[in-house]
C-alpha cells in the first residue's frame, strides 16, 4: 500500500479502507498541511465526514493547521467548498478560524468567495472571537 491509494481511498470516502490502511500504517495520518496531498483538507473539501473523522481522531491535525506558512489550511478548503459538517467538526478539533492565508484571506473569505455566505458569516462570527479571546 502506498499513499497514493490512501489518499484515493480518502478522495472517494471509503472509511473502511482508510480505517484498515491506518490500522496497517499509522503513519499515513501524519500532517500534510498546506499540500495537495493533505489527507484531512481532501476529507474535509469533500464532505466525507466519517473519513474526516478517522484521520482526526488519529491526530492528523497538527499544529499546523494554525501556522500562516502552511495554508491554505484544511478549515479554508472546507469553507470554500461550503462542506458546513466539515467546518464544525474541525473546528471541534481546534482547528482557527482567525487564521489567515498568505495573501490575508481568513476561512470565511474562502466561503464568501465560494457563495457560501451563511458559512462565512458564521466563520466570520468565530474568528471575530478567537481574536477577542487571545
Amino acid at each position: 500500500m502506498n499513499h497514493q491509494e490512501f489518499l484515493a481511498a480518502v478522495g472517494q470516502g471509503d472509511a473502511s479502507a482508510v480505517a484498515e490502511m491506518l490500522a496497517a500504517d499509522p503513519h499515513l495520518a501524519a500532517p500534510r498541511p498546506g499540500e495537495a496531498a493533505d489527507p484531512v483538507a481532501l476529507a474535509a473539501c469533500h464532505g466525507h465526514l466519517a473519513v474526516l473523522r478517522l484521520l482526526l481522531d488519529r491526530g492528523a491535525m497538527g499544529a499546523a493547521e494554525g501556522d500562516p506558512r502552511e495554508a491554505p489550511t484544511a478549515l479554508m478548503a472546507a469553507a470554500g467548498a461550503g462542506q458546513q459538517e466539515a467546518v464544525a467538526l474541525l473546528l471541534e478539533h481546534g482547528a482557527d478560524p482567525a487564521l489567515r492565508d498568505p495573501v490575508g484571506r481568513t476561512a470565511a473569505d474562502h466561503a464568501t468567495e465560494a457563495g457560501h455566505a451563511d458559512l462565512a458569516r458564521r466563520l466570520a462570527t468565530d474568528a471575530e472571537a478567537e481574536r477577542i479571546v487571545r
